[in-house]
């Protein structure tokens, strides 16, 4: 099978090619920087209309660099030049070496662009204004977001990294524990299509670091896909452990999630990139929210699907399930706005198909 990067046509169509659209725009998050990019991998840009958000760029660049024969020079240079830690690196070597590379999987159109279930990833000017330029905080807020933060860190233990295996195609998420053996994460990330789901899944508790620039040996979990039980529309999925989870992994409990407000302060913990867990906790403001999803400026990545959303408080509001493409808007920094479904819709829908949470 011919690699994406050799293909005359940009094939859209194929995950890795989706993927692909997304770490380009991810690295290269302004139209400026992608046709900076560009010209050193020689591709000929001259027809490209530089004045569109940055996805809308990469997605120029990428049929140009198939069309011009260009495409792996293009994921070449742009490999070189990562450090040696960033998480972007396996699946560009993976590209690059004609491996299956792994995939996230979140919705995407025909062109790559996000699927959001309400409106689109476009960013307005107020949701831009919401965090204004300034990402400095009144002292006087200080000692609440400790208590955010120290809130945070004791519920961390209950996100895990997910590892999916689909008749051999993989795929990465993070999921969370809801109860003394579930584990909720996306519709999407155990399934391919609505044919194909996950034929191996495992869950990795405590894949992070320690805090002094090591990482701490995490705990594989294997699950059983037979006992999935999900829904498409609402993209939530929910599997069982095969294992016994420790007593130090919480149960983060859906009937404790609270109501989203508009304006608020929204913290992610999550594996992006597959990479060590993180947490979003800048330019975090929920921007709209209805009784199906909410969408807020929280940063994510590639991996983060499946993650709980918190208040500032630590309390439960949304499964993470799609991240918008960086945009830049008003002349500020390049911003995201992202989405997530609300746990009141999925604890509904797991009530609907008799899920016990006990």
């Amino acid at each position: 099978m011919a690699s994406i990067l050799d293909e005359f046509k940009y094939p859209w169509e194929k995950p890795e090619a989706q993927q692909l659209h997304v770490v380009l725009t991810q690295l290269n998050s302004t139209a400026q920087m992608a046709i900076l990019a560009a010209d050193k991998a020689g591709v000929d840009t001259t027809f490209i209309l530089r004045e569109q958000p940055p996805a809308l760029v990469w997605a120029d660049i990428l049929r140009a660099a198939s069309t011009q024969g260009l495409t792996r020079a293009l994921v070449q240079q742009t490999r070189d030049r990562l450090n040696p830690s960033s998480p972007f690196k396996p699946f560009l070597d993976d590209l690059l070496t004609n491996k299956p590379a792994s995939t996230e999987g979140e919705p995407v159109g025909a062109d790559g662009s996000p699927v959001f279930l309400k409106g689109s990833d476009d960013v307005s000017e107020n949701e831009a204004l919401l965090y204004y330029d300034d990402l400095m905080m009144e002292i006087g807020k200080v000692p609440a977001l400790i208590t955010t933060l120290q809130r945070l860190v004791a519920l961390a233990p209950a996100v895990c990294k997910l590892s999916v295996d689909l008749n051999g195609a993989r795929k990465r998420g993070t999921a969370f524990r809801i109860s003394s053996d579930l584990l909720l994460t996306n519709w999407h990330v155990l399934h391919k299509d609505e044919k194909t789901r996950a034929t191996a899944v495992t869950a990795e508790f405590g894949y992070e670091d320690d805090g002094s620039g090591g990482v701490i040996t995490a705990t594989a979990i294997p699950c059983d896909v037979g006992s999935i039980v999900t829904n498409k529309e609402d993209d939530w999925a929910v599997i069982r452990a095969n294992q016994p989870l420790k007593d130090a992994w919480p149960v983060l409990k859906l009937s404790e999630a609270v109501e989203p407000t508009t304006n608020a302060a929204t913290y992610i913990i999550q594996h992006p990139g597959g990479d060590l867990k993180r947490v979003g906790f800048v330019r975090n403001q929920i921007c709209f929210f209805d009784d199906q999803v909410v969408q807020y400026l929280t940063d994510t990545r590639d991996g983060s699907s499946g993650a709980p959303v918190f208040n500032a408080e630590g309390r439960l509001i949304a499964v993470h399930h799609r991240g918008g493409r960086p945009q830049e808007v008003v002349g500020k920094a390049p911003i995201k706005k992202n989405e997530g479904i609300r746990i009141a819709r999925i604890l509904k829908g797991l009530d609907a198909q008799s899920v016990n949470l006990a």
